[in-house]
């Protein structure tokens, strides 16, 4: 199995304090479900410790009739990639105590813990090693390598998980390959996941914005930028998405109508957000996405200094007091981008917008602002959106793309795909198959797509501990992380399928260099089972995945153990 998450031990890099969360807000599972023990004894009475699929979720349900093939795990990587393994530890009796250690120092462990979703529990969560006792669930843990760019071909270690005092022991061995996978950095799969600063505010309960804001968005956006994150996501005005989510998007940019008429802007939020994201956490080549100049309202609210009131009035593109809204400012917005030396990098952002809209803005922005790129997620390919600097398509419509793709890479442009509550499957939701996620991604480089877009990172429900439903969209759509440095499980399967995506490049380009295209054969066979029709049906993902597993193991080997 070929899997891979860099985990960075947060705490111990920027403080304790960071992970903690508020008094009123503990990390804890649901209460109110059934989570007693099995009326077995003694404690002890039928554990089991043993490696499972990372491609799969499970809990009590899904044990039945599952029996461990073996307790060693076999892992095989590059250097620099990050290699994984599901253990569960399955105590019917309940968990008075667990405790896990890597004799070799080497793996970073984690717990996976639980939330709801429709009233059902879904381990999903992945969190540090708890110190209390745990209900009686059966226990997946996480357990990460990272394998060192100067490692030789095999990596050993013994893991050490005991359950009520019984210890229990697992053999760990890692194959090697000479190749190296670049940092997350270096990556040139194009990730764009919407961020919202706001709900990590609201659940640490800190004022937006302040120092202590920042502080705890840190663990969030070192976790995205660890998955190549290119993008950074900025708003432009209250609410682009009509407040489907349980917390406001607001502007970080306060416009002011003045007594005379004229307009002033305050960008201090705006540049607080935009500076942290590219300065603390590193994000040196994302480009800055505003949202929006279209936002399904069409409302645009503002301070007018006359009457000391916000108001929201209602603007259409194309109308004189639209441009009279956006006109001014656009120009000055220009111009402090400018003094930030953040111009060529900014990008006007738009969302399922119809042409009707899109043309009269568009038309606005060449008339102020030329020099802005648009970006843009589609419902479907048109011949406005065709022409984007960056433009994402939904994922029903990667297929018509592909006749684009040439002429788009030729002129620096950035294709590439999207889901959100469609389509059904596949999909990164809480009742997704969680090889979905990881499915996802290489079915871009079948496609030749340059990435994948995803809203939203941590749009977070009233209490994601307890429940990620919404009242509306799908179960677990909103978040991928949870408060703290705690990612989901799906987000995890998502940066699998990422390093699969630089593998396949970088196999692709040394192929190349090499002069012997036949030696990528078993990875082109292994990809055409990434279609948009297949990725619809039911249960055929993990075999996908595995399949391609394979591949990249055999294309490896012989562009690494042989000489042209």
């Amino acid at each position: 199995m070929n899997h891979s998450l860099l985990f960075a031990l947060l705490c111990c890099t920027i403080g304790t304090t960071l992970c903690a969360d508020p008094g009123h807000h503990p990390p804890y599972e649901p209460t109110g479900t059934p989570l007693a023990p099995s009326a077995v004894t003694p404690a002890n009475y039928g554990m089991r410790v043993f490696p499972v699929s990372l491609r799969q979720r499970f809990d009590r349900d899904r044990l039945t009739g599952i029996e461990p093939v073996s307790n060693a795990i076999r892992l095989d990587g590059w250097r620099g990639e990050t290699v994984q393994a599901q253990v569960l530890v399955d105590a019917p009796a309940g968990i008075q105590s667990l405790t896990a250690t890597s004799t070799s120092g080497l793996a970073d462990i984690r717990l996976i813990r639980y939330t709801t979703g429709k009233g059902v529990l879904v381990p999903d969560i992945v969190d540090r090693l708890p110190e209390y006792p745990l209900p009686g669930v059966v226990r997946p843990l996480l357990i990460t390598y990272r394998i060192p760019k100067t490692s030789g071909p095999t990596l050993t270690d013994t893991l050490q998980i005991t359950v009520n005092g019984t210890l229990f022991t697992l053999p760990v061995t890692i194959d090697v390959a000479t190749l190296t996978l670049p940092p997350p950095a270096a990556w040139a799969f194009h990730l764009d996941i919407w961020q919202h600063p706001d709900p990590v505010a609201r659940w640490h309960d800190v004022p937006m914005w302040s120092p202590e804001h920042l502080m705890m968005l840190r663990p969030q956006m070192e976790a995205l930028a660890d998955m190549g994150q290119k993008t950074i996501t900025c708003t432009l005005i209250d609410e682009a998405w009509q407040e489907q989510t349980h917390d406001r998007f607001r502007s970080m940019i306060t416009v002011t109508k003045q007594t005379d008429g004229t307009w002033t802007y305050d960008y201090s939020a705006f540049d607080t957000w935009v500076s942290f994201a590219r300065d603390t956490i590193g994000m040196k080549q994302a480009t800055i996405n505003c949202y929006t100049m279209i936002p399904w309202t069409l409302t645009f609210p503002y301070f007018d200094a006359a009457t000391r009131r916000t108001v929201k009035p209602k603007l259409v593109p194309g109308t004189p007091e639209y441009e009279a809204f956006w006109g001014p400012f656009l120009t000055a917005f220009v111009e402090h981008l400018k003094t930030k030396g953040w111009l060529e990098i900014t990008r006007i952002a738009m969302d399922e917008r119809p042409d009707n809209l899109l043309k009269p803005t568009l038309a606005l922005v060449q008339k102020y602002a030329p020099m802005l790129k648009i970006v843009a997620a589609c419902d479907h390919p048109s011949n406005i959106n065709r022409n984007f600097q960056d433009v994402s398509y939904a994922y029903d419509h990667c297929e018509k793309l592909i006749a684009e793709l040439p002429e788009r890479k030729a002129q620096g442009r950035t294709t590439t795909f999207y889901t959100c509550l469609h389509p059904i499957r596949p999909n990164m939701l809480m009742f997704s198959d969680l090889a979905e996620s990881e499915w996802l991604i290489p079915m871009a480089a079948h496609y030749g797509l340059d990435g994948m877009l995803r809203w939203a990172f941590h749009s977070w429900e009233a209490n994601p501990f307890q429940s990620v439903d919404h009242v509306r969209l799908p179960t677990g759509d909103t978040a991928l992380m949870y408060p703290g440095d705690r990612l989901s499980l799906r987000l995890v399967a998502m940066r699998n399928g990422i390093e699969t995506y630089e593998k396949i490049r970088i196999l692709t380009a040394e192929a190349k260099r090499q002069q012997r295209p036949e030696v990528l054969a078993p990875l082109t066979e292994a990809l055409n089972r990434f279609t948009v029709a297949r990725g619809k049906q039911k249960g055929i993902h993990e075999a996908d995945l595995i399949a391609l597993d394979e591949a990249l193991r055999t294309v490896t080997s012989a562009l690494t153990t042989s000489t042209p």
